[in-house]
């Protein structure tokens, strides 16, 4: 198979879910573009299997399975007869990008198709490492960049904006039983899940969010650096997603931390989420 003609096959898979954003555009050189196309359709056939409201958590483990094994197939060198596949496989080498970096990814989807809750703060960290960082790895991976000192740097800002947006997010995640919000942290400020699923907002609550909130933006603090070491459309861009992220933050303190009754918006200035939307469609 044609590994241009896989692309084009992303790329259509890419423009379909956004129609008016233009996924690959912004960041990246038009000749990067195409790795972008593959490494979402990926990520989207991923999300698809995790988030579908069709199959069951077996369901889901076994369709994310097989692409696992398209993964292996790929590293050992075997060819594989699917469009995505072929494409990310010429990304990958094209790249030098290690498949570990998506393996980290479906660890990530594997979780969301049978895990619902989560116990402490680490436990959270944890899940980011896969379900987030590895997105900050694959942009700095298109755009030539290989240094372990920035990986680290974007892990954080990646885990933060991860975090940002389950606060931002949690009445609707409520909603359909999941909560991000680590049992942990809920029982050192005298909160519960009951509480929760009932809309309660009391003072526990917001001290409750207030300190995810402080947590939170110590991370994206941790991460400020990175900017220092990107030049170019990508610093400029950092420097808005870093806004952005923490701009959430801000609003999130500025409706008193009530993200049961209240759900922040950020409108123009929501470029943060553009790395997460571009992957996952968040």
């Amino acid at each position: 198979m044609n590994p241009e003609n896989a692309y084009l096959y992303c790329r259509k898979i890419a423009t379909k879910h956004y129609e008016n954003f233009p996924v690959g555009s912004l960041l990246f050189p038009k000749k990067s573009r195409k790795y972008i196309y593959s490494i979402y359709s990926f990520a989207r056939t991923a999300d698809n299997i995790a988030d579908s409201d069709k199959l069951l958590p077996d369901e889901k483990l076994s369709g994310l399975n097989e692409l696992e094994k398209k993964l292996y197939l790929i590293e050992k060198g075997a060819e594989v007869q699917d469009e995505i596949f072929v494409a990310l496989a010429d990304t990958i080498k094209s790249l030098s990008i290690p498949v570990q970096e998506f393996r980290d990814l479906l660890i990530a989807f594997k979780q969301d198709s049978v895990k619902q809750k989560y116990d402490d703060f680490n436990e959270l960290l944890d899940y980011s490492k896969y379900s987030a960082n590895p997105i900050g790895h694959l942009v700095l991976y298109v755009s030539g960049i290989k240094d372990v000192k920035l990986f680290k740097l974007s892990d954080y800002i990646c885990t933060a904006l991860q975090l940002a947006n389950f606060w931002q997010d949690v009445s609707l995640d409520a909603k359909i039983g999941r909560v991000y919000i680590p049992s942990g942290e809920m029982q050192k400020f005298n909160y519960s899940y009951d509480l929760l699923f009932e809309g309660i907002e009391n003072n526990n609550f917001v001290n409750l969010m207030k300190s995810l909130a402080d947590k939170t933006r110590i991370l994206f603090q941790n991460g400020r650096e990175l900017e220092n070491y990107l030049d170019g459309r990508l610093k400029y861009e950092f420097r808005t997603i870093y806004r952005g992220g923490m701009k959430i933050l801000k609003k999130i303190e500025e409706i008193e931390y009530k993200v049961l009754s209240k759900r922040v918006k950020i409108g123009s200035a929501g470029k943060f989420n553009i790395l997460l939307k571009i992957f996952f469609g968040l």
